[in-house]
């Protein structure tokens, strides 16, 4: 099972989503049930992914339709941790080129950035189904006269209901290549979305556990945050794939629900 953490000390739960609490549009497990059970322990959900494509609200919709309730506050993509490290970090309003989807500029537009595809503070790469020679040659050129690198996360691919589809690391590398510069990473395993959660809510490390199907991503993420882990293996990784790895997650899981009762099981 992994080094055993102090379970009892768990206050937050940060739950990877695809994978963990669905495949596609099938929900994994009785998510209404799992949900109840996590407030009855007193325990606080909150969603991290590293899709930065989809809005908090677009996800509280989601999940609305598997009958679980929550608000878009407590779901935390790369857009949410990268606005907050923007405007910590550029106390000005900084000038942002957004090299992705259409919903993560409509995100940083609401959020009140300004958006410019020149004179550019801050070159923000994530995933952009429309990518192109001319997009890469943009955000080369914007890095090279100063701007800073951003990147929402660095998977090279996301499941969908066809198979594997290339992921938005694809269009970092491709920034990367050409500007031979590393980008700073706001998604998973960066713990950056765990240390907002913790900065917000007045919570420890070791009080909020990170879940999630992926060792390379939820799993590394939780650890760099200092936090307890437990892997489920309703998703990309088993006990086999990650037998090699020196930093072994605190527990490993058939599924969510087994997480959640052996969360219940420890404060007996």
């Amino acid at each position: 099972m992994g080094n055993m953490a102090n379970l009892q000390q768990i206050k937050a739960l940060f739950l990877d989503m695809d994978g963990v609490l669905w495949e596609g549009s099938n929900p994994i497990g009785d998510l209404d049930r799992i949900f109840r059970k996590i407030a009855q322990l007193g325990i606080q959900p909150f969603f991290g992914t590293n899709n930065a494509t989809r809005t908090p609200e677009m996800y509280r919709d989601h999940l609305t339709t598997f009958g679980v309730k929550i608000i878009p506050e407590q779901v935390i993509t790369p857009a949410v941790g990268a606005v907050h490290v923007f405007r910590e970090r550029f106390p000005e309003n900084p000038r942002i080129h957004i090299f992705g989807s259409p919903a993560l500029k409509a995100f940083f537009t609401a959020e009140g950035f300004e958006l410019v595809d020149q004179d550019a503070d801050i070159v923000l790469v994530s995933l952009d189904r429309e990518m192109t020679y001319q997009k890469v040659q943009t955000a080369m050129h914007l890095i090279q006269q100063g701007a800073i690198f951003y990147a929402t996360n660095l998977d090279t691919v996301i499941a969908s209901e066809n198979g594997f589809q290339p992921g938005g690391g694809v269009m970092v590398k491709a920034v990367q290549t050409c500007t031979g510069v590393e980008p700073i990473v706001i998604g998973k395993p960066n713990p950056l979305m765990i240390d907002l959660i913790r900065a917000k809510h007045g919570l420890q490390s070791n009080e909020i556990m990170a879940v999630g199907d992926r060792y390379d991503t939820d799993i590394l993420g939780g650890i760099n945050a200092g936090s307890p882990t437990a892997l489920v293996l309703t998703g990309v990784d088993s006990e086999a794939s990650i037998r090699n790895y020196k930093d072994q997650p605190n527990l490993i899981c058939e599924d969510l629900e087994a997480v959640v009762d052996t969360l219940a099981l420890s404060r007996m």
